[in-house]
Formats: C-alpha cells, sequence, structure tokens
C-alpha cells in the first residue's frame, strides 16, 4: 500500500505496451482495401439491379452491336441506328465483346448491356487501386484514397449507364495504362512499356475521349515521374506500340469515311483553346473546382480541395496539376476524369490532417505505413503492427464513409447531383415503343417530344431501336456527321424540348423550321409523370392530330391534318 505523501507508481514501459492492443499492419491495411472495393462494387450493383433493362443511355450502342451481328462481326461503313446511315466509326472494343458475348453465353444483349459497365466501373476501382499504391506516399492515403474512389458519384454514374459498355471499358483500360506508364517511368524496365502500349490502344479501341484524356495524362506523368533518358525511349515506344494496336481499326475507317467523321466528333467536346463560351465554361469550371456530383455538400471534393496542402508537402503536384488540366483540356468529360486525382488528393487529406487532427496520441497509425516515394518503392521500413486508433476518430471516418454513401445512393432529382439519372425506361414505355413496331406503318417517322436535355434522354435514344422507327429529334449518332450536322441536331431537339412547354402549333413551326417531317408525335410518360402538359392538352383540342394510344408508357397522336406553317415564330399562341 502506498503510504501518505507517497508518489504514485510510474508503471514501466513494457506495461504501458502491454496496455495498447496492437493489430498487423497489413492486416487492417488488406481490411481496409477491401472494404472500399466491396462497397464501390456493392453501390454499382444496387443501382444497376432496381431495374431490369440498361440504366438511361446505351441505344446507339445496342444498335451498333447488333449491326456486327448481321455483317458477320465484319466492320460496317455505316450503322442502321435511326434509319439515318450514320457513319460506324465508333471505336468497337466494346460492341465486339457485347455482341461476341451474346453469341457464345446464355445472357441476351440487354442482358450484357446491363452487366458489361458494372463489371467495368467495378474493376475500375481495383485499377484505381493498383494506380494510388504507386503515386501516394502511405498505405492509409492509399485506403482513403480507395474509398473516395468507389464513393464518389461521378466515378460510376456515367460509367453505369448503357453507353458504359464503352466509356466504362475506356476509363478501365487508360487508368491500366497509367499504371504501367507510371512503372515505366520509375523502374527503368522497358518491358512495362509494351503493356503500357497494349492498354493504351484498347482505351482508344474502347473510347476517343478517354484516349484524348489518357493521351495528356501521360505527358503529365513524363514531366513528373519521367525524367531520365530511359522515359524518352519508353514514351517513343509506347507511342509507336499504341499506333500498331490501333492501326487496324483506323486504317478501316480511314479508308471508308476518311478524317471528316474524326474532326466533326472532336469539334462537339472542346477545351479551353475552342474559344466562345466553351472556353469560357472552361474556366468557369476550374475556378468552381469541384465537380463530383455528390448531393448536398461535396464531401470528398471539399478533402480534395484540402489535399492541395498535403500535395504540396510530399511534392506531388502531378496531382493538381492533373486535376486542373483535365478540366481545361476536355470540357465535355472533365467531371468523370478529375475523380482520379480528385479521390488521390482526398485520401491525403485523410491521411495527413483529418487523422492527425483526431488521433494526436496515436502517432504510429496515420504511418501504418508503409510509405512510399514517387518511384513506388519503399522509402521508410512500416510497422509491422499498429496500435487501433482511438473511437472519436474510427467514429469520425465511419461518419465520413456513411454520409458519402448515402450520397452515393441517392437518386432523387434536384439534390445537386446527377444520380437521378441512373433509371431505365419503364415498362410501360418498352409497352408503348412495341405497340408502335407492331402498329404503325413501317415507313412512318415519329416526334419523340423531349422532357430532358439530350444526353440523358433516354426514350429519344432508345425509340429508333425499340419502336423500330425514326425519330427525327434524336441527337445520338450526329456526332460524326459533317458540315455542323451534331450543332444543327442539338438545336432542332432544343427547340422540340421547348414545345413540350407550348401549343399544337409549335409543332408546325418546328417542322418548318427544320425541315424535319414526321407522322406521328409521342408524348411519353413515366414515373414522374406525363411529359408536356400543356402540348398534351392542346393536340386532344386539335383536329389535325388525333390520339391513337394512350397507356402508361405516355400518349401517341397521329398526323391528320397539314402541319400549319408560318414564317413568323411570334405567331406561336405559346402557352395559351
Amino acid at each position: 500500500m502506498r503510504q501518505i505523501g507517497e508518489p504514485p507508481a510510474v508503471p514501466s514501459e513494457q506495461a504501458a505496451v502491454e496496455e495498447v492492443r496492437l493489430f498487423p499492419a497489413d492486416h487492417l491495411y488488406l481490411l481496409g482495401v477491401v472494404a472500399a472495393i466491396a462497397i464501390g462494387i456493392g453501390i454499382r450493383a444496387a443501382h444497376l439491379f432496381a431495374t431490369n433493362f440498361p440504366l438511361n443511355d446505351g441505344g446507339l450502342f445496342y444498335e451498333m452491336a447488333r449491326n456486327l451481328q448481321s455483317d458477320a462481326f465484319k466492320l460496317p461503313e455505316t450503322t442502321s441506328y435511326n434509319f439515318a446511315d450514320l457513319p460506324f466509326t465508333y471505336p468497337p472494343l466494346g460492341l465486339y465483346l457485347a455482341a461476341l458475348l451474346d453469341k457464345l453465353t446464355p445472357f441476351s444483349l440487354v442482358d450484357l448491356f446491363r452487366l458489361l459497365p458494372l463489371l467495368f466501373t467495378s474493376l475500375s476501382i481495383v485499377a484505381f487501386y493498383l494506380l494510388a499504391k504507386r503515386i501516394l506516399p502511405s498505405r492509409v492515403a492509399v485506403v482513403a484514397a480507395t474509398f473516395a474512389f468507389a464513393l464518389v458519384p461521378r466515378s460510376f454514374i456515367w460509367l453505369l449507364m448503357g453507353g458504359g459498355v464503352t466509356r466504362g471499358l475506356g476509363l478501365l483500360m487508360a487508368i491500366l495504362a497509367l499504371h504501367e506508364m507510371h512503372r515505366t517511368f520509375t523502374t527503368f524496365r522497358m518491358r512495362y512499356a509494351f503493356s503500357a502500349a497494349v492498354f493504351s490502344g484498347l482505351t482508344i479501341l474502347s473510347h476517343l475521349e478517354t484516349g484524348w484524356f489518357l493521351a495528356f495524362s501521360i505527358a503529365i506523368f513524363f514531366l513528373w515521374f519521367g525524367k531520365e533518358r530511359h522515359s524518352v525511349t519508353s514514351s517513343v515506344v509506347v507511342g509507336g506500340s499504341t499506333l500498331l494496336v490501333i492501326a487496324p481499326w483506323m486504317l478501316a475507317v480511314l479508308s471508308a469515311h476518311g478524317t471528316g467523321p474524326f474532326f466533326s466528333a472532336n469539334s462537339s467536346g472542346g477545351s479551353v483553346f475552342s474559344g466562345g463560351s466553351v472556353t469560357e465554361y472552361a474556366l468557369t469550371s476550374l475556378v468552381r473546382v469541384i465537380s463530383t456530383s455528390e448531393p448536398y455538400f461535396p464531401l470528398i471534393g471539399m478533402l480534395g480541395v484540402v489535399g492541395l496542402l498535403s500535395a504540396i508537402k510530399h511534392r506531388l503536384i502531378a496531382l493538381p496539376v492533373w486535376w486542373a488540366a483535365t478540366i481545361l483540356l476536355d470540357v465535355r468529360a472533365f467531371p468523370t476524369f478529375t475523380t482520379i486525382p480528385i479521390a488521390m488528393l482526398a485520401g491525403m487529406a485523410v491521411s495527413d490532417v483529418v487523422i492527425p487532427m483526431l488521433d494526436r496520441g496515436r502517432e504510429q497509425w496515420p504511418q501504418l505505413a508503409l510509405v512510399r516515394g514517387s518511384n513506388g518503392d519503399t522509402t521508410a521500413p512500416h510497422a509491422q503492427f499498429v496500435a487501433w486508433p482511438g473511437w472519436t476518430t474510427v467514429a469520425v471516418l465511419a461518419a465520413l464513409v456513411l454520409y458519402a454513401l448515402v450520397g452515393a445512393m441517392l437518386r432523387k432529382p434536384g439534390l445537386g447531383g446527377e444520380g437521378e439519372y441512373l433509371v431505365s425506361l419503364t415498362s410501360g414505355q418498352r409497352v408503348a415503343m412495341h405497340w408502335v413496331d407492331v402498329r404503325t406503318p413501317p415507313d412512318s417517322s415519329f416526334l419523340v417530344v423531349p422532357r430532358s436535355a439530350w444526353q440523358v434522354d433516354k426514350e429519344s435514344e432508345w425509340f429508333p431501336v425499340l419502336a423500330n422507327r425514326p425519330s427525327v429529334a434524336t441527337v445520338q449518332g450526329t456526332e460524326w456527321l459533317p458540315d455542323h450536322g451534331f450543332d444543327d441536331a442539338v438545336s432542332a431537339y432544343d427547340r422540340a424540348w421547348d414545345c413540350g412547354y407550348h401549343t399544337s402549333r409549335c409543332l408546325g413551326l418546328w417542322a418548318e423550321s427544320t425541315g424535319k417531317s414526321f407522322d406521328y408525335v409521342y408524348l411519353t410518360r413515366n414515373d414522374r409523370g406525363q411529359c408536356c402538359g400543356t402540348l398534351l392538352e392542346s393536340l386532344e383540342r386539335d383536329s389535325d392530330y388525333q390520339k391513337v394510344y394512350d397507356g402508361p408508357g405516355g400518349t401517341v397522336f397521329k398526323v391528320v391534318g397539314i402541319l400549319p406553317k408560318s414564317t413568323d415564330p411570334q405567331t406561336d399562341d405559346s402557352n395559351s
């Protein structure tokens, strides 16, 4: 018993150690990585299996896959999509894969346009982890970054749709190509240059826009990671070998169509150098910084901003430069591509800022630690055992993951994200389109009145496929047309969208101004209600239109009179 006035006994160092529960560092690291990948796959699967039809878009690619099958897998010169004889110049790798698997497996083509995007975007999480492991300075940063990439909505929203057959495959190949390029630049082994070339070629054969992202990303990697003469040689090898990989497809397309479709497709995107509104949008996006499609507060995006300080500390300036360059050089798709540097920066913010602030008494844990240099090699030995973090730290990190998880699952409109687009055609809409296929003349054409921007107008895109009738306002596929065909199509689409808020007279003015005639008008209806209430009421009263179908999927009117014409748009009795 301690006597009065006697100082308290000081526990031995061994006793203090025994009071702290230690865990194998490798096990915690593996657990974190597996958990991040599993949660990411679960989110994606939950969105996909909420419906039995491809999410949102994919109609154009679906028809192109059928064209490959009907032509005995020879590359056709044109696609039958929308009866428009559009040049078949889209990179065909994903289309070939879907068409072949439809023939070789029990899965239907519709099934594959659901499952392949899920597979590609799920594998992209694994590929991202491999790339982050080579670039980031600690294991904690790698685990946190993998969680960020798995949870940030823009890393999967547009890749999980039916069009992810091409977009998702392209991003997967691009991440793998960047992983191999980093190995090439930091290990000085030429064999990685050839694997990088294969993945680079497959990227271009999957999705041209992702090929552009890959090209300037490799240039950034070269500037920061490839400072030796070997890097110059390996870059030349990668470039030349990539050309060999894509040569058969490129030669076939050039011989059939020349370079025109590629220049037309390029003009539909743009960069900071495009001028006009495109340049203004690029600069505005750079100032706004965050474009992660997170509803409510952009948690992961803000962690990415905080991670800029960590990047400066670790001399990983390549990450913020990569982020900014992607915004400026690819105006149309940068929100998807920037998720890679954003997630890495968010991981560094968690490792270097969040955890040290919350758990200052356990300095060993944040260094979990396998610290890596910019060459991907271990620069300091990692602890074999680490202490479990404090419960405050665990609770805060769990809350961050839970918040991001809820945001990634939300599909409700009006929350500031794009999750609302992860929906498919309703069964009623598919029934309506089937009715059109069997009950209307084969040579009839339709105006599908839009209810959203053309990029997410799944009704307009799938209509030519399921109804087997031309849709005169559909934009998809016109990117390859010459003489500003894409711009004209977008302009006509926007005016048709506007007609949904006006009377039937607007349709006649639209036909006159665009030079496009139609025999039927289709107003869609989905779970959120009927499209175009003002136009619907006007058509029901107009003797020039006859209602021939009305069901859960929408209403179809047949043109039985002469469309009114006027050279003065002001004569349209809009909203009357």
